[in-house]
């Protein structure tokens, strides 16, 4: 809160400045003297972005030969690493304000190229405005420029903390350390951070001051041993300063106070190449000579001679020593390059040229076998020698180069810049650069190289390089640098929203896409928390952030976003982490697609399939949808229902292979994949009934329509199978048409017992007034007559039942009691057979509401066709059990001679019997009976085994029992 008051402040006082509407803003001194040089320079407060000064082949060349920034690096990558996760980027700049070093988090980077914050861009005041670089540069001191302190409106954004650092021999800057970070990390540490990494590397400095002057003074102590001339001696660093000189040019005065020689050209050149002046002094003229001292292959000072008036009338003469620092000659120098043996010397020869051996070995097999090529050229540029990997990756062999001019092979494109670099070692600077030559095969070889000059008693006298082939390395760049452009491409011109923010959710970068979508400017966003998230989703986000973080892996998902304005839009969110090259995470991106409409439609539709799956889902038919192929797509609940597929993965899968689910259907599913085929192949809407099993030994009887779909080339785009239940259609049939041929039976039944009752009745009158006439030889016929009289009444009155509704007394009645009256009637017969009866009761059997003379009829009926079946004697059970909860059941097992399977659906019918003197009326009657009395009868029977028959009758309810006595016409 400190920070974004403390920014506010400064905007306000910005504006006023640049509108003129107030001279003296209430900032720091330091800010409003370099806000005034901006205005004096004609810097814009809108400009956007800073020039870039360097090209990407200079800042190249800077970072191969400048010799601090060697000793820089280092320390830059150590900051790098102390500072890489707060949010800053580490950039180093030239004495010129050019950045020639950044790193940082890939986020921030790609941040900051929105005001040119990139290698090669400037950032003096004339250039940039008020900036860290540019006022560390102005000052010469360490500062700090937050937020609206900047002059330039789009670096408000940003806080720069900014270092220089001097070179403590000629006291002049030398580069910029800085770290930049958007406004929300600014604190005061990061200023201490940056200053103490200047302070480090001029330390570094001073101790490479120290060893320079080391070797100068060491350097004059071998010359006044040797110097024989008449001449004087004096020592120099890098900053002119004297180091060590002849007692005698401090007592004539040649050197001031702050050990400087007097009359000096400059002290602003650099001691890298010979030069002499001369002046009056004490009524003569002295001669100075200045040689560069190299140590190292670089210059670190000078030694001057200085020759007195008496001898600078003889200039021819060879004022330089005639010996080298060592004592050795300048001809054994050259000899020595060459390779040759050292001659004995001092009384040592076997000693130094033991070790002459040993070295000449040495650089002889690092010269051979380097990986790298490795040459040397003269001053004209033509090659000397060169080492096999040189002649390997070149194609050509020494002697081959050396009688071919080397800028030849030289591509013409790399021709310009490969002299430039070859004269700027000649001059005795170390160079690093890229070059690309043609190969003896005539394909093209990219080169490295670092190029050095060869010096002789301080003096250059040839070029020696070495190259390594980087053409896979170029090509790779290449495809990086699509990859970059494809990237920003892709930035600028996509319609998703992109968004970059950091590891504690500050927003970095937003592209256009964005703005248009939330209605944020990237500058009020910039440095702010994700201002996008419901503060409901807040919590939920952070999980998912923190699973990206520590799991480093991509994530796709659906949420909801906020835009300015307040509404909320449903977003497709696609997060990947950013990471560095130690694999921490350092940023988030995030990509966003307004999927609102997508969501609403997708709503819609899902809303119209729910109405459509509950319609399915709440028809009483069997639906299922197939494929092309046949494989099931969808299937409502009552086709689940029926094959017992609640938990069975049916999607994808095919008829033949859902039979393996359940053996029950497996036949049923074999002729529905063939049915299948049968209504492709008529390509019509096609009906059949089928009949399926089911697990209670039932069947159920399906009227199945199928509606094949085509697509427009007769192809098989889908199959949709309904099916529906008839069942109970079909049993009402059947029940109809039994109604029917009853009501036949029933007027028939009437007219034939209305015409025999008459005749009948008279018959049997005067068969009695006959039987008292009858002698004892004729009585056995007048018995059979009376028998079969009787025979031919009973069959008559069953057709009156059949006929007539008869009034019925409706009781409580105890079922076992009923059974064993039952019983009673036909046991003679049983015991004729030699059939034993039992009866097999559960406790507690409640009464039931019957007509008792019915009831019974219906079990004697039952009994006798048991007893009737087994000719063979046997035994028949009657089984007294409950029925769940509302109804009992009364079971006759036999073990008689059964009833063909094929026969018992027929049973009940009238006139269907399969006894040879049977009418079938009396199983009709008891099928009426029971029907009556809303109970079901049921029998199974299997030949020679024996036959089952279950009643079921209802347990009267309380309310029932209480007119179990009343009377009523059934």
């Amino acid at each position: 809160m400190v920070l974004n008051n403390l920014k506010l402040k400064l905007e306000r006082e910005w504006e006023k400045f640049v509108s003129g509407n107030n001279k003296t803003p209430t900032i720091r001194p330091l800010m409003y003297d370099s806000w005034k040089r901006c205005l004096e320079q004609g810097i814009s407060p809108l400009q956007s972005k800073t020039s870039i000064s360097l090209s990407e082949e200079q800042i190249k060349e800077y970072v191969s030969t400048d010799t601090l920034f060697h000793m820089i690096k280092p320390v830059l990558t150590k900051l790098k690493d102390m500072y890489m996760d707060s949010g800053n980027l580490i950039t180093y700049c030239n004495p010129s304000g050019d950045i020639v070093y950044i790193d940082g988090d890939l986020s921030l980077m790609l941040k900051a190229e929105d005001m040119n914050l990139v290698a090669g861009s400037s950032w003096t005041e004339s250039n940039a405005g008020t900036n860290g670089i540019g006022m560390a540069i102005a000052t010469g001191s360490p500062i700090q420029v937050f937020a609206g302190e900047h002059f330039c409106q789009e670096v408000q954004k940003w806080t720069c903390s900014a270092a220089p650092i001097h070179d403590p021999a000629t006291q002049k800057m030398l580069g910029v350390i800085d770290l930049t970070g958007l406004w929300t990390v600014n604190h005061p540490y990061f200023l201490s951070a940056v200053t103490s990494a200047a302070q480090n590397v001029t330390g570094m400095l001073r101790n490479q001051l120290q060893m320079e002057r080391f070797k100068l003074s060491e350097h004059y102590q071998t010359q006044s041993i040797s110097q024989q001339s008449m001449c004087y001696l004096a020592v120099l660093d890098r900053g002119w300063n004297v180091i060590k000189a002849s007692p005698f040019l401090y007592e004539h005065g040649l050197i001031d106070s702050n050990n400087f020689l007097i009359n000096t050209p400059s002290l602003s050149s650099s001691l890298v190449s010979r030069t002499h002046w001369e002046f009056e002094h004490l009524k003569g003229i002295w001669r100075f000579e200045l040689t560069p001292f190299i140590y190292g292959g670089i210059s670190i000072g000078a030694v001057v001679h200085i020759i007195p008036p008496i001898l600078t009338s003889f200039k021819d003469l060879l004022l330089a020593p005639s010996s080298s620092p060592n004592g050795i000659d300048k001809k054994y120098l050259s000899n020595m390059n060459r390779g040759d043996l050292i001659p004995n010397i001092n009384n040592k020869g076997q000693a130094v040229m033991k070790k002459s051996i040993k070295c000449t070995e040495f650089y002889k097999s690092l010269f051979d076998h380097n990986p790298d090529g490795i040459y040397s050229c003269d001053l004209q540029g033509n090659l000397l020698d060169a080492n096999p990997a040189m002649e390997r990756m070149m194609g050509y062999t020494v002697e081959e180069l050396q009688k071919i001019e080397l800028k030849s092979l030289i591509l013409p494109e790399f021709l310009e810049n490969g002299l430039k670099y070859l004269n700027k070692t000649i001059e005795g600077k170390q160079q690093e650069y890229e070059i690309a030559i043609k190969h003896k095969n005539g394909h093209r070889v990219d080169f490295k190289v670092k190029s050095f000059p060869i010096f002789i008693d301080n003096e250059i006298v040839g070029v020696y390089g070495i190259a390594k082939d980087v053409t896979k390395n170029k090509q790779m760049e290449k495809e990086l640098q699509s990859t970059k452009q494809q990237l920003d491409l892709f930035l600028k011109n996509t319609v998703d929203s992109i968004i970059i923010f950091d590891i504690h959710y500050n927003v970095i970068k937003v592209n256009k896409a964005f703005e248009e979508v939330f209605g944020w400017t990237e500058q009020e966003v910039i440095g702010r928390q994700l201002p996008i998230i419901p503060n409901f989703l807040f919590d939920q986000c952070t999980e998912i952030f923190q699973k990206i973080f520590n799991d480093r892996h991509i994530m796709s998902y659906e949420t909801i976003r906020q835009r300015k304005d307040g509404s909320f839009i449903d977003v497709s969110s696609f997060v990947s982490p950013i990471v560095n090259e130690k694999g921490n995470v350092t940023a988030f991106v995030s990509i966003l697609r307004d999927i609102s409409e997508h969501k609403r439609m997708e709503e819609a539709l899902k809303e119209s399939e729910k109405r459509l799956r509950t319609l399915i889902n709440a028809m009483p038919d069997v639906i299922v949808f197939k494929d092309g192929e046949g494989k099931w797509l969808e299937a409502n609940d009552t086709a689940l229902s029926y094959f017992q597929f609640e938990n069975v993965p049916y999607h994808g899968k095919r008829d033949s292979e859902l039979a393996d689910f359940n053996d029950l259907f497996r036949d049923t599913f074999f002729c529905c994949e063939e049915s299948d085929e049968k209504a492709w192949e008529n390509g019509r809407i096609t009906r059949s009934e089928e009949v399926i099993p089911q697990p209670d030994g039932e069947s159920i009887i399906f009227e199945v329509i199928k509606v094949p779909v085509f697509n427009p080339d007769r192809r098989h785009k889908g199959l949709v199978t309904i099916g529906r239940d008839i069942t109970e259609l079909k049993q009402a049939e059947e029940l109809l048409r039994k109604s029917e041929k009853l009501a036949v039976v029933g007027q028939l039944s009437a007219g034939i017992a209305h015409e025999i009752r008459n005749p009948l009745t008279s018959l049997k009158g005067f068969l009695s007034i006959l039987q008292s006439s009858i002698d004892e030889s004729n009585e056995g016929y007048f018995d059979v007559m009376q028998t079969e009289i009787n025979q031919i009444e009973s069959i008559t009155n069953q057709f009156m039942a059949v006929a007539k509704a008869q009034a019925t007394m409706i009781q409580l009645q105890d079922l076992r009691m009923l059974i064993e009256q039952a019983l009673a009637v036909v046991d003679s017969e049983a015991i004729c057979k030699n059939i034993i009866m039992i009866i097999e009761e559960e406790e507690d059997i409640p009464l039931i509401q019957c007509e008792v003379n019915q009831l019974k009829q219906v079990f004697i009926n039952i009994l006798k066709n048991s007893i009737e079946s087994m000719d063979s004697g046997g035994k028949i059970v009657v089984q007294l059990k409950k029925f769940g909860n509302n109804q009992v059941l009364i079971r006759c097992i036999d073990k008689g001679c059964g009833i063909p399977k094929k026969r018992i659906p027929h049973l009940g019918e009238p006139f269907y019997s399969l006894k040879e003197k049977g009418t079938g009326l009396g199983l009709m009657m008891c099928y009426k009976i029971i029907e009556e009395h809303q109970g079901k009868i049921s029998i199974k029977s299997e030949i020679n085994k024996g036959t089952t028959v279950d009643v079921i009758l209802p347990i009267p309810s309380s309310a029932e029992k209480v007119f179990s006595n009343s009377t009523e016409e059934i």
